[in-house]
């Protein structure tokens, strides 16, 4: 009996750091499986070599503990953070990182809406195992303190950090810190992240002369340009563009097909750190984010070339949010919005308080919708029959924007019948994509197997396209012009500002006029988003 506990330190530790090691590896294959990693048989090892490293740094507290029942809890905590980075990838397509504890203060009102990422089938895995694993400690109470074997297991466990850099995790692609290290070590790298961020420091990154020259060469119009025309931006949460039908939403299809509407119904997302936020930067200013973080936390107080600016008059922007959220507060400023209105109610609400600024004489205005972010909660307003056999994501992601549709066909109606509305150019678009991969094949899977006659418009939807629609209503657009093609976010910036006199101001933007079939691209995507992000962390339009 004697033996037995004199080596229970050990044996718990081994069970331990092998429950951890198989978490880790269960971990990558449920995060990384899609990702096209081809590793060199020495990589291979390495990577599995650092994943137990990190297992067993994890584990070591067994030998610190008198009561070992207390790692129950240590794996609880471990099993969560495994979770929580499923989570966040399934949202945003990245791991956990400092940015996302240094935004997360900014999302108030939003918490709830993880809860459409979780896959308990999967999720709850982990906590099956940490489970057994318990019951096994439950029953040995006592073990010996040792201190030495603690620290020569630290030592070990921390040699892998010795080749790595925290820039592996931050401003570097999740791939690369996977490839070679263990989700766990993250943590030692993202206090330092947290901490850079908070002190408002970044990594180095100055504009060459090269980058000057690029950056003039798009910003070479003329300062006294002002609007001639009133406008109005309006950017509904999540919109994409397979749900523009006549029977998800009537009223926004109507509109698609205005004589004087331009459509544009494939233009891909561009949004990176701080999804709503970027959206609403890139219509705005024709920027693109920063390649990591989120801009509205980091560089508020700089200057942008936001179109509001333009403005003649004073510009309002309705929020349905407090102004805390993605920093507003300092970011409506930012971008020309002398006057801020948030409200906290249905979109129907929205639409009407719209309608009564265009009654008021405000002639520029963004308004930001709210009822269709996940988890979709606002389908319990809509009065769309929908099959209940379908996945309750698709099932309330529909239903959602039916009823946003409600509220925006107040607006529509009026835009229809009134002549002081119909002066205005309004652009309508999405701010961002939001359904993740495995939840769009489950829908179109769902869509190509539907042969109900009695809901056949189910067969024609396409949610995989993954592409954001743009309609814009102008009274100088006739003949309801179309674009089919690829296009991008940075490309709505150019198009609507041609159409409210602003095309001959200083600031050309990244993207082109869709309208203008002649135009070229100045520089393909990639090299637009690193000279924006050079643009945008040295503050060229400040300078």
């Amino acid at each position: 009996m004697r033996n037995s506990e004199k080596y229970q330190n050990w044996l718990v530790f081994g069970l331990f750091t092998l429950l951890i090691f198989g978490q880790t590896l269960l971990f990558d294959h449920f995060a990384f499986y899609e990702l096209p990693l081809s590793p060199t048989p020495l990589q291979q090892l390495l990577m599995l070599l650092y994943k137990l490293a990190a297992a067993m740094l994890f584990a070591s507290p067994v030998f610190l503990l008198r009561d070992t029942r207390w790692l129950i809890l240590w794996s609880v905590i471990i099993d969560t953070w495994f979770v929580a980075n499923l989570i966040y990838m399934r949202n945003n397509h990245i791991l956990l990182d400092g940015e996302a504890f240094n935004m997360s203060g900014n999302l108030h009102g939003y918490f709830w809406s993880v809860l459409i990422y979780i896959e308990w089938g999967i999720d709850l895995i982990f906590y099956g195992l940490t489970a057994v694993f318990g019951w096994f400690l439950w029953r040995l109470r006592e073990s010996e303190r040792k201190v030495w074997p603690f620290i020569l297991v630290v030592l070990f466990g921390l040699c892998p950090l010795i080749q790595e850099r925290h820039s592996h995790v931050y401003g570097q692609p999740f791939p690369e810190t996977v490839a070679r290290t263990s989700l766990l070590y993250a943590p030692y790298y993202i206090i330092a992240d947290y901490r850079l961020m908070n002190d408002g420091i970044q990594p180095d990154r100055p504009m060459t002369e090269e980058d000057d020259t690029l950056a003039d060469s798009l910003n070479t119009g003329s300062d006294s340009v002002r609007m001639d025309s009133p406008l109005i931006i309006v950017l509904l949460e999540s919109l994409e563009n397979w749900v523009v039908t006549p029977q998800i939403m009537p009223n926004l299809y109507r509109l698609t097909n205005n004589e004087h509407v331009f459509y544009a119904n494939r233009i891909h997302t561009q949004i990176i750190g701080a999804p709503s936020a970027d959206g609403q930067m890139l219509v705005n200013t024709g920027l693109l984010p920063i390649t990591a973080g989120g801009t509205c936390l980091h560089y508020w107080h700089h200057t942008y070339p936001a179109v509001m600016k333009l403005a003649p008059d004073s510009a309002v922007c309705l929020l349905p949010h407090d102004t805390c959220v993605w920093n507003q507060t300092h970011m409506s400023p930012a971008y020309g919005y002398d006057t801020t209105i948030c409200y906290s109610d249905v979109d129907t609400i929205l639409f009407r308080k719209l309608d009564s600024l265009v009654d008021d004489g405000w002639r520029y205005i963004q308004c930001i919708t709210q009822s269709t972010h996940a988890p979709f909660v606002n389908e319990k307003y809509s009065h769309l029959d929908v099959p209940h056999s379908m996945p309750w994501v698709m099932y309330n992601f529909i239903r959602g924007f039916n009823a946003l549709d409600d509220g925006l066909g107040v607006f529509i109606r009026k835009l229809e019948t009134d002549p002081k509305l119909q002066q205005y150019t309004i652009v309508i678009t999405g701010d961002h994509r939001i359904l993740h991969r495995e939840k769009r094949n489950q829908m179109q899977h769902y869509a190509d197997r539907w042969d109900d006659i009695a809901y056949d418009w189910i067969s024609s939807l396409t949610p995989t396209d993954d592409c954001l629609p743009l309609i814009i209503y102008s009274p100088k657009i006739t003949g309801n012009p179309r674009y089919t093609g690829d296009a991008y976010q940075m490309d709505i910036y150019p198009t609507y500002r041609a159409l409210v006199g602003a095309g001959e101001a200083r600031w050309q933007g990244f993207g082109i006029n869709l309208m203008d079939s002649t135009q070229k691209r100045a520089l393909p995507e990639e090299d637009a988003y690193r000279l924006s992000d050079k643009m945008i962390r040295n503050d060229y339009f400040g300078r």
